[in-house]
């Protein structure tokens, strides 16, 4: 990800680099400047026109320094600024086009701790850390350069004696805080993964009254967290003051030798007040090192997490278009396991065009799988479904998705209004369309009660309408995309037998020419099917009409029968 950044931004951070050392080399010109005005001062007759020349120059230089500042932070600061911005996008982007198998392994809130933490320690490692290394560098460069123009070459050799110290500490404390920073940053996933998993489901700890258990749970955590922050701020604490020590030991040295070669003569005034200067200048690469290494360290502890997020196969996008109209769906002998456990076996069955069609059984068959294969949301091997006879894996996702439509069983309402969460993805439609979908839907009667009807604000999930009233707003925008197959993944489970019954009955005449796949438990709601097929341990274990299966007398009678006697005891 930062390759590809920089090979687009690398003149932005050309330009700064430049503006940077180039205000460095100006900076280190005026202890050069102080010291030949010492040394004048100190020698009468006191020339003025040159001291006010040297402090002329001064001025300028400080002028330069502002400018060159400001322009080091618009390119550098605003190149990195840039990067937090790609980096969202491309990881927003990451998102969208994995498959849900990977998103199946990744929560919301270990997501966003990648979005939020981890771009930000990447950008300030394209930032702070870009600013620091080349400033502690070059500044490094140009004071040894200064102090040797000024004193004699021994003193500054003394100046160079903690540079293994501090490239050794460099070393052994940077291995340490990369690998306690990326224990913080997993640390804080989990702590989103909890908080999110918490906030989303509020009502239910609140119900069961829980609130105590979860609060433990969180703290816990946030403890663990504290905890190894705590480790890493310990090594922090000692790399920047051991850095800092030696800074100081290195200048007393040099003003005890360097005050010597003063009073021998050795070394003028003026030169060693340069000379102190510089040093003094020394002391900031000196101490920006431990912070350079904890920000490069940091930022790429980061960079691993998040190109190992990338790493991730995106999903196959690729293929041909949906082929035309949709004739048929076959199934042939298909497979299907879930993490190593076998969820569908040998499964077979066509269905035609027109057909209005059930899939039933009991919790945990494999129904819901069954139907994500049908819309590639997992993928399958070759030569186990078929579309117009064409292979779906030669069909392109996007293109099969609309046309072949999956209403999950739980639908994500969006807080806007009704009419846009009907038409769902598009900015612009007909508000009489939506109507229409809704009334097929039995959603259209429940909608006219409120008071602002299709312009009714829909709370975050949908929390402002009750179980069913969500299932049929969902329904609605199923059957607002107008696919040519709808498959509905027991999305009537909240309405009551007698309204599913008249729901499916209004699609089928409503919507003559769409294939329609439902999957629900209430049998009673779908015995008109054209074909009902059976589902148990993840086969096909009976298929035909209402009245074929109950002939049968297998599971699909079971199951029919104690559907009605519960329905009796209910009545």
């Amino acid at each position: 990800m930062i390759g590809k950044f920089l090979k687009k931004k690398w003149k932005s951070y050309l330009i700064g680099i430049i503006f940077l050392v180039f205000i460095d080399y100006l900076q280190i010109l005026v202890p050069k400047y102080v010291g030949n005005v010492v040394n004048l001062v100190i020698k009468p007759p006191v020339d003025m026109n040159t001291i006010f020349n040297y402090v002329i120059l001064i001025v300028i230089i400080a002028i330069g320094v502002v400018v060159g500042r400001f322009m080091w932070r618009m390119f550098i600061m605003g190149s990195a600024r840039k990067f937090q911005v790609y980096a969202q996008q491309t990881l927003f982007d990451k998102f969208l086009s994995s498959p849900i198998s990977f998103l199946d392994k990744h929560s919301v809130g270990n997501l966003m701790a990648y979005y939020t933490n981890d771009v930000q320690a990447v950008s300030q490692m394209l930032s702070q850390g870009v600013i620091m290394t080349v400033d502690a560098i070059a500044m490094a460069i140009f004071v040894f350069a200064g102090m040797l123009m000024v004193v004699d070459y021994r003193l500054v050799l003394i100046t160079l004696i903690p540079l293994p110290f501090v490239a050794l500490s460099s070393w052994y404390f940077g291995g340490k805080i990369h690998m306690r920073f990326k224990k913080v940053q997993n640390d804080f996933s989990f702590i989103s993964e909890r908080a999110q998993e918490s906030f989303s489901n509020v009502k239910t700890i609140k119900s069961y009254g829980v609130e105590d258990k979860f609060n433990a749970l969180f703290k816990q955590s946030c403890d663990q967290f504290a905890d190894d922050n705590f480790l890493l701020l310990r090594i922090s604490a000692v790399y920047g003051p051991l850095i800092s020590f030696l800074a100081a030991l290195t200048t007393a040295i040099a003003i005890f030798l360097g005050g010597q070669m003063v009073i021998s003569g050795t070394v003028n005034l003026g030169d060693f007040v340069a000379f102190i200067s510089y040093l003094g200048m020394l002391t900031g690469p000196f101490v920006e090192v431990g912070q350079i290494i904890n920000v490069l360290q940091m930022g790429r502890a980061s960079q691993e997490r998040i190109e190992s997020l990338m790493k991730n196969p995106d999903r196959n996008d690729e293929g041909l278009e949906f082929p035309g109209k949709f004739q048929t769906l076959e199934i042939k002998h298909l497979n299907f396991s879930y993490d190593g456990k076998k969820t569908l076996n040998n499964i077979d069955f066509n269905i035609k065009a027109g057909q209005k069609v059930a899939i039933i059984g009991k919790i945990g068959s494999g129904k819901t799988t069954l139907v994500k294969l049908m819309t590639k949301l997992y993928e399958v091997e070759n030569g186990s479904i078929f579309y117009n006879g064409i292979d779906i894996n030669d069909i392109n996702a996007k293109s099969l998705r609309d046309n072949v439509l999956l209403v999950p069983q739980e639908s994500f309402l969006f807080s806007t209004k009704i009419s846009k969460n009907v038409a769902f993805g598009l900015k612009e439609f007909a508000e009489d369309d939506v109507e229409d979908a809704s009334k097929v839907a039995h959603f259209h009667e429940e909608v006219v009660k409120f008071d602002y009807k299709y312009e009714t604000l829909v709370g975050e999930r949908g929390v402002t309408l009750s179980g069913g009233q969500r299932q049929r707003l969902s329904l609605s925008r199923g059957i607002f995309k107008n696919a040519q197959v709808i498959i509905l993944d027991d999305v009537l489970s909240a309405v009551d037998s007698q309204t599913a019954t008249l729901i499916l009955e209004d699609i089928g005449k409503t919507l003559k020419d769409m294939t329609t796949i439902v999957i629900t438990h209430n049998i009673a709601s779908v015995k008109n099917s054209d074909v009902i097929f059976v589902m148990d341990d993840g086969k096909i274990v009976e298929s035909g009409t209402h009245d074929e299966l109950m002939r049968l007398n297998g599971l699909y009678h079971r199951l029919f029968m104690i559907q009605q006697i519960e329905r009796e005891i209910g009545n």
